[in-house]
């Protein structure tokens, strides 16, 4: 035995080892399923679980190549979705039963259960990323009957809506469903376009058995073109880099494919050997499929050079194309078989192949009227699925469009509520500020320059009782003091300095006035009405010290945190355990509300007195 010929021999008694196991394990897989489905029925229990159980022993016959059982399951499977009422179910129910009626070759029935299935995908208004999916292989399927029906346009058509629904991750998936396009192009012959489409699915495809295929389908379109070197390079190039101990029929169908595209570019090579090396492994593997090809590429190899066995190959092809069920390559057999046979024989083979063809337009006549009459009914049920989903989607768009107007009104209700609020204390605080800058005027141009002109009179009378020029001094001092302190406030850039003049106003031989932190909170960049109240409730304290405290130091300390202002003040003076509320806190603490902010005290007696207060810079 050849060297070549025993590793053939391993390959393929790997691989009938391989089928063995699978049929045992497959085996026992079924017992199981059945096992499982026999329990849920027992119970009564319609459930997904069951739904599962049913597609995976479908799925299973199906393997085994029983489609008779693996139809009646997904029939079971059906009734299942049904009773549940799940739409998407229904859809992967039907999507099942024509996939298993297209192993059958019944491509009518097949077309309606995926257009049913096509249907009820529609309907779902969620579809997530599997579903979405879903849709676009059934899409897919449907292009592919099509195809078969010489529908090429319809074909396409859908191809393409099943690119739209597959998502990026599914590249192999979309890589196929190019050269499928590409086929159809080859059939119509648009090689240009047809090239293109096999170029997409070679550059996504990221499994070496689909590649090969890929760069097989666009070899051959160079051989039809006749550009021969470009299809040897393809087929030169695949036999260096496809893995064959995976897929031993590549390696027969590229073998094959180059060796007769090297005799049409020259007769007289020698590529006989490999002819015979591709029909060998085809017949070692039951490729009848692959068979086909090598008997028609040998018949036209011997037929200028030796007739008899360009006749023995032609009706091994027909007998090939018999078994296989494939009409139309045992009228290309037959066609090969009138050239060579003698001419009475050969009357017989025409008659013959007349009368086949002409059934086989005939009976392709009567399912292209089927195809065509489920073609209409169904792009009828499609049209409606869309249009209902359309409507779903728009009365759905509605409501979250009314839901959304909701949620802005209310939001913007309460924004408009807090932002009128703030603009209330805002006003209010300068309103305040206003107010008593009013007064303070009104009592400095109006009252204390009368005051003033009372104690000029009593000044200049000589019989003026002293105790009263006192008494009236004093008036004029508390007037004088009450304008000072309700005078306008200096604010913007210049409220810093303006600030540390309140300070140094209060200092003096008795007291000293401390600040620190003033500097890093950037007080000047505060709002107008903010810059005012820290003025007021600073000036208050220190109005209150002078007063009440007897104090001898103070402090007042400026910090930031998480843009919110916080000032201590603090003192050295007796302090007081009860704190009453006077109207001077009173008004310190109104003022802090104003914007927003918070004010605590603090007094014990000997121990001074303490305020804090703070709010959002």
């Amino acid at each position: 035995m050849k060297r070549k010929d025993c590793i053939i021999f391993i390959i393929i008694s790997f691989f009938c080892l391989q089928v063995f196991s699978f049929q045992i394990e497959s085996s026992k897989r079924l017992a199981k399923v059945q096992k499982k489905i026999d329990q849920l029925k027992e119970n009564s229990e319609i459930s997904e679980e069951l739904f599962k159980a049913y597609d995976e022993i479908s799925y299973l016959y199906n393997k085994k190549k029983d489609y008779y059982r693996a139809i009646d399951y997904a029939g079971e499977m059906l009734e299942v979705a049904r009773e549940l009422g799940k739409e998407k179910l229904i859809a992967e129910a039907y999507s099942k039963l024509g996939f298993y009626k297209r192993k059958e070759f019944k491509n009518e029935e097949a077309f309606k259960f995926y257009q049913l299935s096509l249907v009820y995908y529609l309907k779902d208004k969620n579809l997530n990323r599997q579903d979405s999916l879903n849709l676009g292989k059934t899409y897919r399927n449907i292009a592919q009957i099509q195809s078969f029906y010489g529908d090429y346009l319809s074909s396409e058509k859908n191809n393409v809506n099943a690119l739209l629904y597959i998502n990026d991750r599914d590249k192999n998936l979309k890589a196929r469903i190019y050269y499928s396009i590409g086929v159809d192009y080859k059939k119509r012959k648009l090689f240009k376009e047809a090239l293109e489409r096999y170029d997409l699915a070679i550059n996504l495809s990221n499994f070496s058995k689909d590649r090969a295929k890929y760069y097989n389908a666009k070899a051959n379109v160079y051989r039809y073109l006749k550009e021969y070197n470009k299809s040897i390079n393809i087929f030169n190039h695949l036999l260096d880099t496809v893995d064959y101990e995976k897929n031993i029929k590549s390696k027969a169908r590229v073998i094959d494919n180059l060796a007769y595209t090297k005799w049409l570019q020259d007769s007289t090579r020698n590529v006989l050997s490999d002819l015979h090396l591709a029909e060998s492994i085809r017949v070692a593997e039951k490729d009848r499929n692959g068979l086909k090809a090598s008997y028609a590429h040998l018949v036209d190899y011997y037929k200028n050079i030796n007739g008899n066995r360009a006749l023995t190959y032609a009706y091994k092809m027909q007998d090939v194309a018999k078994k296989e069920k494939s009409p139309y390559d045992v009228i290309e057999a037959l066609d090969k078989i009138k050239i060579l046979e003698k001419p009475e024989k050969a009357i017989l083979i025409a008659n013959r192949r007349s009368i086949l063809k002409d059934s086989l337009e005939l009976a392709k006549d009567r399912e292209q009227g089927k195809y065509a009459l489920i073609k209409y009914e169904s792009e009828e049920n499609e049209k409606k699925a869309i249009e209902n989903r359309l409507l779903a989607e728009q009365q759905r768009s509605q409501k979250q469009l009314w839901i959304f107007a909701a949620i802005l009104t209310i939001v913007t209700s309460i924004i408009y509520f807090f932002y009128r609020r703030e603009k209330t204390k805002k006003e209010k605080a300068i309103e305040v500020y206003n107010t008593e800058t009013r007064l303070a005027k009104k009592i400095h141009d109006e009252l204390a320059n009368d005051v003033y002109a009372v104690m000029s009179t009593l000044q200049n009378n000589s019989i003026t009782d002293s105790n009263l020029l006192t008494r009236v001094e004093k008036i004029y001092a508390q007037t004088r003091d009450i304008s000072h302190e309700n005078s306008p406030v200096l604010t913007g850039e210049y409220f810093e300095n303006f600030l540390k003049q309140l300070f140094v106003d209060f200092t003096n031989d008795t007291c000293k006035v401390i600040h620190k932190g003033l500097l890093e909170v950037n007080i000047n960049e505060l709002p107008k009405e903010k810059q005012i109240v820290v003025y007021r409730v600073l000036q208050e304290l220190l109005v209150n010290m002078k007063k009440y405290s007897k104090a001898n130091l103070v402090l007042i300390s400026f910090s930031i945190q998480k843009h919110t202002l916080s000032v201590m003040y603090q003192d050295n003076g007796i302090g007081t355990e009860n704190l009453a509320m006077k109207n001077g806190l009173q008004n310190m603490e109104t003022r802090i509300k104003s914007v927003g902010g918070f004010i605590t005290f603090e007094s014990k007696q000997g121990k001074g007195f303490q305020a804090k207060f703070q709010f959002k810079k």
